[in-house]
């Protein structure tokens, strides 16, 4: 079952409703919702029940997105408000953004839909939490000055009376201590001045204040007074006090729990973006102003947590907190978004120097390795940084321009930094729209399949292929699978599009097996997804694909990465266990490149172990790549398995890789992946 959503919808076109109702199905949310398409219709709604998020068309015949904007703020709702247009130019987005909307979509992106809903529910309840702890903080302080403990009737400035309440508060024993002396025997020379200046001309103007101040008791001991100061008509002054020392210790730690992550103690978001708009502030009045965030996030945490432990993970997360603070200034904060993200302020800073400075090391500081419960982690940070100017308003914009350059340095190289600049913001509206063109590619069936033969390296005979898709984008040409997987992945269409491919090779290796008479023994190999061992929906595809095309499992090998196997152990067992029992085989992509899947290897029912390109390109005699390769195959053959390898180009790597006992290989040495006809032509007629 979906996440609960109602939504308000101010839209006029029954078929755009119904596509951002399927976009925000597909981010897994359940949904309940009302249509209006006039002001009348959407004030009554927006008070007749509580909705989760206003989402509107810009302009409808008879009502835009303003004036509904303008009706929201009137009404003091805080709550999620969504333009979504097909033609809003740049200008009316950002005055729509200034206006107070939370965020704005073209309708042609509704991809990000469901993302955009979410952050901006997190606001709100952020927001909420903050109102509720300042309600507590007020309710207690009202609580705790209600209560009467010590009370006192002073002359101008000496002591009338006294109560016993009074002289307990202060460390006194009897009232003569204190009556005919002077108040200010009870507060330093510093305190006494800040009352002077500050309190007695409200107390004189007002007849009344209630406040705290820090008194003295007998013995030199300090604490924090409350006190409620009232002037009667005979201008004496009663003085009602106690001691709030724990509530304002208990205040202060509730401001500061609203105010800081749970986990590590740093600021949270909230605080974060207070001082952020402060920096911002400061820069638009301040030329010579110079701050820059740092957006940081580590690198395969999933991998650690998962393998390990979410005790372990958590430990790590705050010992890297303790890392980031000790590299910054006092001036300077370190913030926890969440999860494993990081965000730095760095205030007052001359340039780039002193944040490429600072960057590098914490990055330095990586290469040390933590122990956390017996288990030495090596740990590394990708940091994406924004140099803040006065040309930025928002601090969404520098948090999302960071964001952009840190995903740019952990395509770049693990333990790195990246500055933005506007050429990524360039690219990453290119993906967007490469998104989109996605989704229609699925549905209008652009893609195809290439296949790469395999060869037995000591006879040189051809023994099957590997299927690899390809996009044929109707203006970009041919588009490979380095671009799109990852959008399919983070889109969740990876599963319908394995689908597709498993599908689609089937067919064709049983029509190759039809056909042609040396493709009998030939066997068919086909990429999985991490997503697809994540239901069972899998199987019922395989035995689908395998019944439509009368293909034998035995013809057939499934591909895994290596970093797939520890994302659920026990569920990825039972699902290669029913593949094994369709008799398919089942291989090891990329091996050599993960981290823990030598703890599993054992118990899964491998038959292939394919070694990584990166160590066959650079195979050298007597280099370390040569020496993992040999491992790998040594591996292979103490658990009886075959080994491939790919990425051959050279004759040198084919001959070193013969001499270490590899049995299959593929890679341009022996042929480029091909279409079918390029296939049947160059392989199977012969």
């Amino acid at each position: 079952m979906g996440e609960p959503l109602k939504i308000l919808l101010i839209e006029d076109s029954e078929d755009d409703a119904q596509l951002l109702l399927r976009e925000l199905r597909r981010g897994d949310f359940e949904l309940s919702w009302q249509q209006v398409q006039t002001a009348p219709s959407f004030q009554e709604q927006l008070v007749k029940q509580t909705w989760d998020v206003i989402i509107s068309d810009y302009r409808l015949p008879r009502f835009d997105a303003p004036t509904a904007l303008d009706i929201v703020q009137q009404s003091g709702i805080d709550i999620p408000f969504i333009v979504i247009s097909g033609t809003v130019g740049e200008r009316l987005a950002v005055d729509m953004m200034k206006a107070g909307a939370h965020d704005y979509l073209l309708k042609g992106n509704l991809i990000r839909l469901p993302e955009v809903v979410r952050r901006e529910m997190r606001d709100v309840q952020i927001r909420a939490e903050r109102r509720q702890a300042e309600v507590v903080i007020k309710q207690q302080l009202a609580a705790m000055e209600a209560s009467i403990d010590g009370i006192a009737i002073l002359k101008e400035e000496t002591y009338l009376y006294v109560n016993q309440a009074y002289l307990r508060l202060f460390g006194y024993e009897r009232p003569e201590e204190l009556l005919g002396e002077t108040w200010k025997l009870l507060y330093s020379e510093e305190e006494i001045h800040r009352l002077e200046t500050e309190v007695r001309d409200i107390v004189e103007k007002d007849r009344a204040w209630l406040g705290d101040m820090t008194a003295t008791r007998k013995d030199g001991t300090t604490f924090i007074q409350g006190a409620s100061l009232t002037v009667t008509d005979e201008d004496l002054l009663i003085s009602v006090s106690r001691d709030i020392s724990d509530l304002k210790q208990a205040q202060e730690q509730i401001v500061h729990n609203a105010l800081h992550d749970d986990l590590t103690g740093l600021p949270n978001r909230v605080l974060f973006l207070e001082r952020l708009e402060l920096a911002i502030n400061q820069a638009s009045r301040d030329e010579n102003y110079r701050y820059a965030v740092l957006f940081l996030d580590l690198d395969r945490f999933k991998v650690i947590n998962d393998s390990l432990g979410h005790a372990v993970g958590d430990q790590l997360l705050r010992e890297i907190a303790e890392r980031l603070k000790s590299h910054i200034r006092k001036i300077d904060l370190v913030s926890r978004l969440g999860g494993d993200e990081f965000v730095i302020l760095l205030d007052k800073i001359d340039g780039p120097e002193t944040v490429t400075h600072i960057s590098e090391r914490i990055l330095e500081s990586c290469k040390t390795p933590l122990t956390i419960e017996g288990h030495k982690i090596f740990t590394s940070i990708s940091i994406g940084i924004v140099m803040g100017t006065g040309d930025y308003h928002q601090a969404s914009d520098l948090l999302r321009n960071a964001d952009i350059a840190m995903y740019r340095a952990k395509k770049k190289a693990h333990n790195s930094y990246k500055f933005f600049n506007a050429m990524m913001h360039t690219h990453m509206l290119n993906r967007l729209t490469l998104e989109t063109d996605f989704h229609k590619a699925l549905e209008q069936e652009e893609f195809l399949l290439h296949y790469q033969p395999v060869f037995d390296l000591f006879n040189e005979t051809l023994v099957g292929f590997e299927a690899l898709i390809r996009w044929q984008h109707p203006t970009h040409g041919l588009v490979f699978p380095n671009i799109f997987i990852p959008i399919a992945e983070e889109t969740k269409l990876i599963r319908r599009l394995d689908k597709w491919v498993f599908n689609q090779a089937c067919q064709q290796m049983a029509s190759w097996k039809t056909t042609f008479k040396k493709s009998s023994d030939l066997k068919i190999s086909i990429n999985l997804s991490a997503q697809d061992l994540q239901t069972h929906e899998l199987i019922e595809n395989i035995d689908a694909s395998l019944a439509r095309s009368g293909l034998d499992g035995n013809s057939v090998i499934v591909e895994i990465t290596e970093s797939m196997l520890i994302e659920d152990i026990e569920k990825t067992v039972d699902i290669l266990a029913q593949i094994e029992s369709r008799k398919i085989q089942i291989s090891i992509d990329d091996f050599g490149t993960g981290y823990s899947s030598l703890n599993y290897l054992h118990r899964l029912p491998v038959d292939n172990l394919k070694i990584d390109r990166s160590f066959v390109t650079q195979l050298q005699a007597e280099n370390r790549n040569c020496q993992v390769v040999n491992t790998i195959l040594a591996l292979s053959n103490q658990l009886e398995l075959t080994s491939v390898a790919e990425g051959i180009e050279r004759p040198q790597q084919l001959q070193k890789l013969k001499q270490l006992g590899c049995r299959f290989g593929q890679g341009y040495l022996f042929s480029k992946p091909l279409p079918p006809k390029e296939i049947e032509a160059n392989f199977l007629t012969r």
